[in-house]
């Protein structure tokens, strides 16, 4: 365990896009407790892909885990939620979690431009 650090999560699906966001949150909520914040939720076009509308928010929390940990245990409820391999190369995602900020590390420096970021980054609670 390290020093507690702030930690900023985004949540996107394009399947089953309500039920998978809900599905993820209880998951986030079960794994750090009351100290997670989520931010409304913001309907997106893809980006890159053909498919339907992406459902996104962002989770904000502090976490004393490693970074490694940290991305294990989201990919685990990517997993969970049946986000799969083999349907993300058919460009159908039902739950992607990404890391955007662990501490003072900022990470998937694109999706900082991204408007809906943005627009639910003025709900970040630090």
């Amino acid at each position: 365990m390290t020093e507690r650090q702030e930690l900023i999560l985004a949540l996107g699906s394009n399947c089953e896009q309500e039920e998978s966001m809900a599905e993820a949150q209880s998951k986030l909520r079960e794994m750090f407790g009351r100290n997670i914040i989520f931010s409304k939720c913001a309907w997106t076009e893809p980006i890159g892909i053909k498919s339907d509308k992406f459902l996104n928010c962002l989770a904000f929390t502090y976490t004393s885990h490693n970074i490694e940990n940290i991305n294990k245990a989201v990919k685990h409820i990517e997993k969970k939620c049946g986000s799969r391999k083999r349907a993300r190369t058919n460009n159908i995602i039902k739950m992607d979690i990404d890391i955007l900020k662990y501490g003072k590390q900022i990470l998937h420096g694109d999706d900082w431009n991204r408007k809906y970021v943005i627009n639910l980054m003025k709900e970040c609670p630090f």
